[in-house]
């Protein structure tokens, strides 16, 4: 079994995830991916982009929104299933709970996105480029990709 780390993962974000793969026995090998953090050699058409929370996921689909639009569209096009990890935790753990969360950012700025609007467009990505959306605890975030990737928990 092994996993390709995309080499712009910082170090400091990711201890967690490898600390996971070394404690069992999972190889990683670094190397620049074009889509996604998380890929296997053996399985070229699956990529897990891995999120630290849904403040990040706002970013990508706000400010941010032309460079997530063109990675989720590649993907589609060259037959890659894209699935989203996204650490959120808490109460948080399906795409509907999306709808129920409290964007800080609002307090400062009314016009950022609020939960629903948020939902809203992650589920027209799903549709538009069948982009899968999941939610994890940051401790488990590497079993979470290793059962994505190889559709078994170690």
């Amino acid at each position: 079994m092994k996993i390709i780390v995309d080499t712009r993962e910082k170090p400091h974000a990711i201890a967690g995830i490898i600390a996971y793969f070394e404690k069992n026995g999972i190889e990683y090998e670094k190397r620049k991916l074009d889509t996604g953090d998380y890929m296997t050699p053996d399985n070229l058409h699956i990529a897990v982009d891995r999120k630290q929370n849904l403040g990040e996921v706002a970013n990508n689909l706000t400010s941010d929104n032309a460079r997530f639009m063109r990675e989720a569209r590649r993907a589609a096009e060259s037959g890659l299933r894209l699935v989203v990890l996204i650490e959120h935790g808490e109460n948080v753990k399906t795409l509907t709970d999306v709808s129920e969360w409290r964007n800080g950012i609002r307090e400062q700025h009314h016009e950022a996105i609020t939960g629903r609007d948020l939902m809203e467009r992650m589920q027209k990505l799903s549709r538009m480029y069948g982009v899968e959306w999941r939610f994890c605890d940051k401790q488990n975030t590497g079993k979470e990709i290793t059962k994505i990737l190889y559709g078994q928990h170690i």
